[in-house]
C-alpha cells in the first residue's frame, strides 16, 4: 500500500513537472499579456504622481508603448470596452438608449497632458478609470480561451490598425507620436509570433523578422509625422509583412471551418488594399439575404425600372446615375413627383455595402430597409409594397425573373423586391481605381498623386474619418461601426461669419445635442464625379472643399459649433499641397472594366 501510495505521489509531481516545463502556447501568451497590462498600469500609476511636463511625456509615450504592445489583443477580445480605453476624445452616443457617455481613455488624457496648463485632477480622474478598464482587461483574460486562428487573425488586424489608423495619426491626434507608436505595435508583432514559434517548436520564418526589423528601421530613418511617406510604408513594409504572415499561419487557416464566415473582410493588409477578400454581404440582415448571381441580374432590371414609382416616371437610378457614379449631379435630388425637391444631395451608391446605416442621418440599419424607405417616401416612389407587389406580378417576364432569382420561394413578397435591388446595389464595388492598380503593382503614381496620398493620410487628416481603403467612415480592420461627423456645413458659401445650413442631420432623429448637424461620413471614392459636395451640394468643386476643411470646417468659417468632430485649427495646406490632395483624389475614380 505504501509503495502504491509513493509511486502515485511520484507520477503526480512528475507530469506536474512536465506540464510546467511544457506549457502551450496559450498559456505563455496569457501570462505574458497578462504581465504586460500589471505593467502598463505600474506605469500609469507613475504617470499620476508625476510633476515636471517633460517627464509627463515621457512616462505617458512610455505607457502608450506598452499598451500598443497588447493593443491587438484588447481590440480582439473586448471590442467593446476598447473604445473607451484608445478610442476618440468624443463622447459615445448610443441612440438605441439615448446615452451619452463622455469621452475617456488614453486619447482624453493625451489631451489634458498635451494642454497647458495640465489639469491634474481631471489627469488623475481619468487615469483611475483607465486603469479600472485595464483591471477589468486583466480579470477576463484569464479566462479567455486564445485559439491559434484568433491569434493570426488578431495579428493581421494589428498590421491592418497600423497602416488604415496609426499613422495616419488617428490616436495620437495631439502628440503625433504616430509613427514610433506604430514602430511599437510592430515590435509587439515581432515578440508574439516569436513567442508563438518557440513555444510550438516551430521555425522562425527569417524573411518575417527581418520584415519586422526593416520596418522599425525605415520608421526610425523617418519618424517626422507630416514628412513620413505612407504610401511607401504601406506598399513596401506592411504589406508584405502580411502577406508574409498569412504564409506562417495557412494550414491552420484552412484547417478552422467556418473562418471566412459573417465577416466584413477576412484577409490580410495586401489584400484589403487591393479590394479583395471584402464580403459585401456581411451587412444584409438575414442569411438568406445572400447575394445570388440571378438575383443581381434581376436587382439591375428593378433598379432602373420606373414602372415602380406611382408616376412611372421615377427609378432608383433617377438619382443615382451610373455616368455619374451612380449620383445625380445636382445640388439636392429632384424628384419626378409634384416636382418635389429631395432636401438633400444624391449620394454615390458605389461601396455602399460597407456601410452600417443609410441615408445620411443613417436611419436605416440595411439596404433593404433604405429602399423601403424609399418605395413609401410620398416624395419617391409614393407606393406602398402591395402595390409594387401588384405592378411586378403582372409583369410575366419579371415573374419568370423572380423564380429563377428565389427558387425556394412560393409567391413573391415586398421583401424579396427589395432583397434584390440591394443584392444588386451591393455588387456596385469595382475596386478599379488607379489606387487600387497601384497597390496590385500595375500601376504608378506621378510625384503629385503619390504627395497627395501622403497629404491625405498625414498632415490633413483626411484619412482619420474617411478610413483607408474604402475611404468612408466604416472603421478597420472590423468595419462594424459606421462613424458621422459634425463638420459644420455652411447654407452657402462663405470663408468668414459662415451661417451653418439649417439641415440638423441625425439630431432630426435623435434629440441628443452632441448630434445636431451630424452627418453620416460618406466615402470619397470616385470624388471626382460626384460633385456638388456636402449633404446640401453647397460647394461644386473639389478646391472649395479642401478650403473649408483647410479653414477647419465649420468653426473655421466663423462659426460656434459646441460639438463639432472636426479639428477646428487651419491646416497650414499650401496651394500646391491642396493640389496634390485633389491629384491623390482623382485616382480614386473607377474606370469601367
Amino acid at each position: 500500500m505504501l509503495r502504491t501510495i509513493i509511486i502515485l505521489l511520484f507520477l503526480a509531481t512528475f507530469f506536474s513537472c512536465t506540464d510546467k516545463g511544457h506549457q502551450t502556447f496559450e498559456n505563455k501568451l496569457r501570462t505574458t499579456v497578462l504581465k504586460k497590462i500589471d505593467t502598463l498600469s505600474n506605469t500609469l500609476t507613475e504617470l499620476e504622481g508625476t510633476r515636471s511636463q517633460k517627464e509627463l511625456i515621457l512616462n505617458f509615450k512610455k505607457a502608450r508603448k506598452e499598451y500598443k504592445e497588447i493593443e491587438p489583443f484588447v481590440e480582439y477580445y473586448f471590442q467593446g470596452l476598447s473604445r473607451r480605453i484608445n478610442g476618440p476624445a468624443l463622447p459615445e452616443i448610443k441612440t438605441d438608449d439615448n446615452i451619452v457617455n463622455d469621452a475617456a481613455g488614453f486619447q482624453v488624457i493625451e489631451e489634458i497632458i498635451f494642454n497647458d496648463p495640465t489639469n491634474r485632477n481631471e489627469l488623475k480622474k481619468q487615469i483611475n478609470i483607465l486603469k479600472t478598464d485595464l483591471k477589468f482587461v486583466h480579470q477576463n483574460f484569464k479566462d479567455l480561451p486564445i485559439q491559434n486562428h484568433h491569434f493570426y487573425e488578431l495579428m493581421q488586424h494589428q498590421i491592418i490598425r497600423i497602416a488604415t489608423l496609426g499613422v495616419t495619426g488617428f490616436d495620437s491626434p495631439v502628440a503625433f507620436n504616430s509613427m514610433n507608436e506604430a514602430k511599437d505595435g510592430i515590435k509587439g508583432i515581432e515578440e508574439f509570433y516569436t513567442l508563438y514559434c518557440e513555444t510550438n517548436k516551430q521555425e522562425i520564418n527569417p524573411r518575417l523578422i527581418e520584415s519586422f526589423e526593416k520596418a522599425g528601421q525605415y520608421i526610425s530613418k523617418n519618424s517626422d509625422f507630416n514628412t513620413f511617406n505612407r504610401l511607401e510604408f504601406i506598399k513596401n513594409h506592411l504589406m508584405p509583412m502580411s502577406v508574409a504572415f498569412e504564409h506562417e499561419f495557412k494550414t491552420i487557416i484552412e484547417q478552422t471551418p467556418h473562418f471566412k464566415d459573417n465577416k466584413v473582410f477576412y484577409g490580410h493588409l495586401s489584400d484589403l488594399m487591393q479590394g479583395k477578400k471584402l464580403n459585401p454581404d456581411a451587412f444584409s440582415p438575414y442569411a438568406a439575404s445572400k447575394s445570388t448571381v440571378e438575383k443581381t441580374a434581376l436587382g439591375k432590371i428593378l433598379f432602373n425600372d420606373v414602372n415602380l414609382s406611382r408616376n412611372n416616371k421615377m427609378s432608383c437610378a433617377t438619382c443615382h446615375n451610373a455616368e455619374y457614379a451612380f449620383t445625380d449631379g445636382k445640388k439636392t435630388s429632384v424628384v419626378n413627383i409634384h416636382s418635389n425637391n429631395i432636401r438633400r444631395n444624391s449620394p454615390t451608391l458605389l461601396y455602399s455595402s460597407f456601410q452600417k446605416s443609410f441615408f445620411y442621418d443613417m436611419r436605416s440599419q440595411d439596404l433593404e430597409n433604405q429602399i423601403e424607405s424609399v418605395m413609401k417616401n410620398p416624395d419617391e416612389f409614393n407606393l406602398s409594397p402591395k402595390e409594387i407587389k401588384d405592378k411586378i406580378t403582372t409583369n410575366k417576364n419579371l415573374v419568370q425573373l423572380f423564380t429563377k432569382a428565389f427558387p425556394d420561394k412560393k409567391e413573391i413578397t415586398p421583401y424579396e423586391i427589395r432583397n434584390a435591388i440591394a443584392s444588386y446595389v451591393r455588387s456596385l464595388m469595382p475596386f478599379s481605381a488607379k489606387i487600387d492598380r497601384y497597390f496590385s503593382g500595375k500601376a504608378t503614381l506621378t510625384e503629385s498623386e503619390e504627395n497627395g496620398f501622403n497629404l491625405f493620410a498625414g498632415k490633413a487628416k483626411c484619412a482619420t474619418c474617411h478610413f483607408i481603403p474604402v475611404y468612408n467612415g466604416t472603421v478597420p480592420p472590423w468595419f462594424n461601426n459606421s462613424e458621422s461627423e459634425v463638420i459644420g456645413v455652411p447654407e452657402n458659401i462663405a470663408w468668414k461669419n459662415a451661417a451653418i445650413d439649417d439641415d440638423e442631420g441625425r439630431y432630426g432623429l435623435n434629440k441628443i445635442e452632441q448630434l445636431q448637424f451630424s452627418f453620416k461620413t460618406p466615402t470619397v471614392r470616385n470624388v471626382e464625379k460626384t460633385s456638388p459636395y456636402m449633404h446640401n451640394g453647397v460647394y461644386k468643386t473639389l478646391e472649395e472643399v479642401i478650403e473649408f476643411y483647410r479653414l477647419g470646417g465649420g468653426n473655421g468659417v466663423g462659426m460656434k459649433l459646441k460639438y463639432q468632430t472636426l479639428p477646428f485649427e487651419n491646416l497650414k495646406l499650401t496651394e500646391k499641397e491642396k493640389q496634390d490632395i485633389i491629384s491623390f483624389l482623382r485616382t480614386l475614380s473607377d474606370e469601367k472594366k
